[in-house]
């Protein structure tokens, strides 16, 4: 048990669930200053429990970054709030994994 808690304590982005915001609207979307992703911004600085950044960010190598990325900029041109889904953090940013745009 106590190899357990000192995993959590050493890794504790473990410990973080799936988790979706609510209704969101897109301000910024931007590249990083490498390969590593691309990074949005909301209006509302909604954080997921865990990470300390209201940056969304989108791994490079995540298998629908392009799909992703396509409607966030749909979202963000027509001003329609969207919901993302996120699996714990990247640094202090949130991971982005889904998202979805809602009426």
């Amino acid at each position: 048990m106590k190899r357990l808690i000192l995993l959590f304590l050493i890794f504790p982005a473990l410990v973080l669930a799936d988790a979706s915001t609510p209704p969101l609207t897109i301000k910024k979307i931007e590249t990083g200053w490498g390969s590593e992703g691309i990074y949005i911004s909301t209006n509302e600085g909604i954080k997921v429990e865990g990470c300390s950044s209201a940056v969304l960010r989108i791994n490079s190598n995540h298998v629908m970054l392009d799909k992703i990325l396509s409607i966030a900029l749909s979202a963000y041109h027509t001003k329609s709030k969207v919901q993302f889904r996120v699996s714990g953090c990247t640094g202090d940013q949130m991971n982005l994994i889904a998202i979805a745009i809602l009426e």
